[in-house]
């Protein structure tokens, strides 16, 4: 009895394990699923065995092998089971990015991978086992239909169909051309970096005076700030999609007249590296922004929570990109996860540093010093660059934050108060804006930055010259409503 289970049991545990199947276990109401992927996959490895005809087992062999190049590239192992991520990853890389894939798999993949086909082919065709079972057909149709196999093959169809829809949603707003009048660009700064933050409120900056030092490398450099910068909207999608585009008269964002298509339309060579997600529901808005860039840079093909990356390793893209278009007049969009709850697991290596506070907050003002230290980082690649540049810098929304705990809401001012500030190659001094700013006129002031005139833009609202604005209009999610009618803490 012991002979006829255990080696398709092993089989099992480990395609399951191979296919990615193991990510179940990391919750606990989850890992009963896994338990019963590996008991079904090892009855259909034994009904496969059990075929009378050979043509049958060589036609399963063959599906074994192409899973088991699946499973010999890493990705279930690094990746769990088969996602909207995995699947976007595939059909957005081109030749030359598969080949560098392929050529940096870790052998020990390849090598399990091996080891389990030739042992599934031993078993199917030479192993004797002193048992054979006697299954139903309703039984042997249930096997065939459930197990690893069949769930791995339904959740890559799932996925590529999910995929195909989101495609589909990214390109539904860009098919019309876009004209932006271009009347004039006089572009003074070879580089041009644009960092969106994440779910960071200004009063937790020591540069906005706040009481903790935050923010050590910012305190200290020239920077033009805006002391009071109000975001549209208290949450990433809603408050993007209008700060990053051109708002018509009935407030409506126009997807196509963008930030990256003014400046391509301007003769920039356009980036984004992002840490957010790729496609998913609260990220496909923003990549229909973000596909129109000349070379696009997302760490994560699904959603923003597919997997937890360090915003520093952007940093190291950002240097690449400085390298090979160093001849070029650039406009870069770095899009951080920054401060996004939980704060603690956006960390990494960066210290918790502020230990006389809840542990929550702790995290999220020691995020904020990973921020000054995030934009430290750019400034000096840019430096070495040794061209003149920009880094422009301004979080999506804000947070309410208590004493021991911050969450996003939309009924206080906090929700929409954010930092916004310009650092120049060229600065000498630092210079406060003591001015109310919306972020709803914020591609003006990009236009002004980047030395664009556009008959759909006004060039009186740069920086230095957009006037006060006690009348700021936000959207709660629901409506437009004045900030000044929202709650203070």
């Amino acid at each position: 009895m012991l002979k006829t289970y255990l080696f398709p049991f092993l089989l099992s545990i480990g395609f399951c394990v191979g296919l990615g199947f193991w990510d179940y276990l990391s919750e606990i109401k989850d890992a009963p699923l896994f338990f019963v992927l590996v008991l079904s996959s090892t009855f259909f490895f034994i009904a496969v065995k059990q075929l009378h005809s050979r043509i049958f087992k060589y036609i399963f062999l063959a599906l074994f092998f192409v899973i088991s190049l699946y499973i010999a590239s890493g990705t279930g192992f690094l990746q769990g089971h088969m996602s909207l991520g995995i699947v976007a990853s595939m059909f957005q890389s081109n030749t030359n990015e598969a080949f560098e894939f392929l050529s940096v798999v870790d052998p020990k993949y390849i090598v399990f991978a091996i080891i389990i086909f030739l042992s599934l082919c031993f078993y199917i065709l030479f192993f004797n086992p002193t048992l054979q079972g006697n299954y139903r057909k309703l039984i042997l149709a249930l096997i065939f239909i459930a197990n690893g196999v069949s769930v791995f093959g339904v959740q890559t169809a799932l996925a590529t169909v999910k995929y195909k829809q989101e495609e589909a949603k990214l390109l539904e707003d860009n098919v019309q051309d876009v004209d932006w009048e271009i009347q004039q660009v006089n572009a003074s700064y070879d580089n041009q970096v644009i960092i969106i933050g994440e779910s960071v409120q200004r009063d937790h900056l020591s540069l906005y005076g706040a009481k903790d030092d935050t923010t050590p490398f910012l305190n200290q450099m020239p920077l033009d700030v805006v002391d009071h910068y109000i975001a549209t909207a208290p949450n990433t999608v809603t408050s993007l999609t209008r700060t990053l585009t051109l708002v018509d008269q009935n407030r409506e964002p126009q997807i196509a007249k963008n930030v990256v298509t003014l400046a391509k339309q301007a003769g920039y060579n356009t980036m984004w590296i992002s840490n957010q997600g790729f496609m998913g529901k609260n990220d496909t808005a923003i990549s229909k922004i973000a596909i129109h860039a000349d070379h696009q840079f997302f760490l994560k093909s699904g959603n923003y929570m597919s997997s937890n990356i360090d915003d520093d390793k952007m940093v190291e893209i950002l240097q690449a990109q400085l390298k090979k278009y160093a001849k070029q007049k650039n406009v870069i969009f770095i899009h951080m996860m920054g401060s996004h709850p939980d704060a603690c697991e956006r960390l990494f290596k960066a210290p918790r540093m502020y230990a006389n506070k809840p542990e929550t907050i702790n995290c999220y003002l020691s995020s904020i010093n990973k921020l000054d230290h995030f934009i430290e980082q750019i400034y000096k690649s840019l430096k070495a660059d040794q061209r003149s540049f920009t880094v422009t810098y301004f979080s999506d929304h804000g947070m309410t934050v208590d004493e021991d705990s911050y969450h996003v809401d939309n009924e206080f001012k906090d929700n929409y108060q954010v930092p916004f500030f310009v650092l120049r190659s060229d600065a000498q001094a630092k210079n406060h804006y003591n001015k109310t700013v919306s972020a709803y006129d914020y591609m003006h002031i990009y236009a002004d930055l980047l030395g664009v005139k556009s008959a759909l833009l006004d060039p009186k609202k740069s920086l230095k010259n957009i006037e006060d604005n006690q009348n700021v209009t936000v959207f709660d999610w629901d409506d437009y409503v004045p900030y000044q009618s929202l709650k203070g803490l």
